[in-house]
């Protein structure tokens, strides 16, 4: 998608809105890229939420990575309201391509890209790569992935999109990718810690056709969730659907749950063909406890069966090995299990 920040012009992946002038950053991974040439300093003006000026919630600040021809070279959490990030300061004029990515998912904090500053030549990356959008949870968001051990608590710190396996395939393969995801969002339930209290507030089917879901008040005194996605904007030719973890906080080995969950999980894949006619959809669940998986697999099949669409597949995980790898913060996996699930992914993607 191509989008037009002041007087410059840049490519943007992920979900995201015009407010108040401003380009808002959705999604986890979402993302501007653009080439400058013939400059001396390049300087990229940033907005965050509420989440800065809260001491209260300052472990949930927007953490954002800036790429030089493909290098890291900027990975912070924003500190302030408004801050410039000066990618470059030169004394001779040079030319690179630069793309900004926002690290952190969308439920937790967001982030604004004001404008873009430059005595250069500014011209938006092309698009190339496969399409695909995945639609999940904290695993895709890359919840916790830096996290040193289980006891670590949630913070923006230590998630990472880019090192999800969803970020890692997105690089490895060269994709145009979306990342729709939020923690601990579910299909029937979103986490409980009391599977006599069904968590229906964080339902992830409720704000597919959203921009995201997140209270913060954006200068048209909208929210996210308020304001509905435009699928026509970008269609993939992938889905990859990795959703039931958190359902089976609240599922709780009962089979009039699982049963919910089945016919809850073919209404959805309904809703995701209506939108994305074209795409090939891929299921996967078990990462993170396989209670659901038979349930996942026969949903997929059904739907299968009963609409005639071919292009639609299913494949369970196992549950991760964290006596060998170890855990990232609060049980997810870490680097070394989302490299692990990376792979399984790639090979998904690549043989359907």
């Amino acid at each position: 998608m191509i989008q037009d920040i002041g007087r410059y012009t840049v490519r943007v992946r992920g979900r995201y809105t015009m407010d108040g002038g401003m380009l808002w950053m959705a999604s986890s991974l979402s993302e501007i890229g653009f080439r400058v040439s013939e400059a001396k300093i390049l300087q990229v003006m940033l907005q965050a939420d509420d989440t800065v000026s809260d001491p209260e919630r300052m472990h949930l600040t927007p953490r954002y990575a800036v790429m030089v021809d493909g290098d890291l070279v900027i990975d912070r959490r924003m500190r302030e309201k408004e801050e410039t990030v000066t990618v470059f300061e030169s004394s001779a004029p040079w030319g690179a391509e630069i793309r900004l990515r926002k690290l952190s998912e969308c439920s937790q904090s967001i982030l604004a890209v004001c404008e873009i500053r430059t005595d250069g030549i500014i011209v938006p990356l092309e698009e190339t790569g496969t399409r695909i959008e995945f639609i999940g949870d904290s695993i895709t968001c890359g919840y916790g992935v830096e996290g040193k051990s289980e006891l670590e608590s949630f913070t923006t710190a230590t998630e990472n999109a880019g090192k999800s396996y969803a970020g890692l395939v997105t690089d490895w393969m060269g994709l145009d990718a979306m990342l729709t995801c939020f923690s601990g969002y579910g299909i029937i339930s979103g986490y409980t810690g009391d599977p006599e209290k069904r968590n229906t507030s964080e339902l992830l089917p409720h704000y597919y056709d959203r921009v995201g879901r997140n209270d913060f008040t954006l200068p048209s005194g909208k929210k996210l969730q308020e304001i509905p996605w435009h699928f026509s904007s970008w269609q993939p030719e992938k889905i990859l659907v990795h959703l039931g973890t958190n359902d089976l906080s609240w599922y709780d080995g009962r089979e009039h749950r699982r049963e919910m969950f089945r016919k809850q999980y073919k209404e959805f894949l309904t809703v995701i063909r209506k939108y994305n006619p074209g795409a090939m959809i891929l299921c996967v669940l078990g990462i993170m406890g396989t209670g659901l998986n038979e349930a996942m697999v026969k949903a997929v099949n059904e739907y299968r069966t009963e609409n005639g669409d071919t292009r639609i597949h299913a494949m369970t995980l196992q549950e991760q090995d964290a006596a060998r790898y170890g855990y990232g913060a609060n049980f997810h996996p870490n680097e070394k299990t989302q490299q692990r699930l990376a792979e399984k992914i790639q090979a998904f993607i690549q043989n359907t």
